[in-house]
């Protein structure tokens, strides 16, 4: 007979499948977790432009247009004079990186940006506070 290792176990739940028909994988558990702000800058832009809507209650949260992070801010009806308070919703929603926005907010409260390249600078500017 083979023997076989022992493997530890993570400490992960299984994969469930949502009523979407998706797999969904539990949080790691005891450990922080490591938030992307993608819903916070959803919610930010749904509250500045009537043109975006914002699903919370759904996982993971559904936007309308579907497609708002290949969109730039312009897009969807964010100008200049919006982006200011864009940043500022967002500093309320994620107080911990209101320093990182401020810091970068020349190069940010740019309305041609994507709005993906806008998530990937507080999905970074989240982990390094995770350090």
């Amino acid at each position: 007979m083979k023997k076989t290792r022992k493997t530890k176990g993570t400490d992960r739940a299984p994969a469930r499948t949502g009523t979407d028909g998706k797999k969904h994988v539990e949080p790691a558990r005891g450990r922080p977790q490591a938030r992307d702000g993608a819903l916070e800058l959803a919610v930010s832009i749904a509250s500045l432009c009537q043109a975006v809507r914002v699903d919370a209650s759904a996982v993971p949260f559904q936007t309308d247009p579907a497609d708002l992070f290949d969109r730039t801010f312009a897009g969807v009806g964010i100008g200049d004079e919006q982006m200011s308070l864009l940043r500022e919703q967002l500093k309320l929603l994620l107080p911990e990186i209101a320093p990182e926005l401020d810091e970068n907010a020349r190069v940010l409260d740019q309305p041609g940006h994507r709005i993906e390249a806008y998530g990937a600078f507080i999905r970074v500017a989240l982990l390094l506070k995770l350090r």
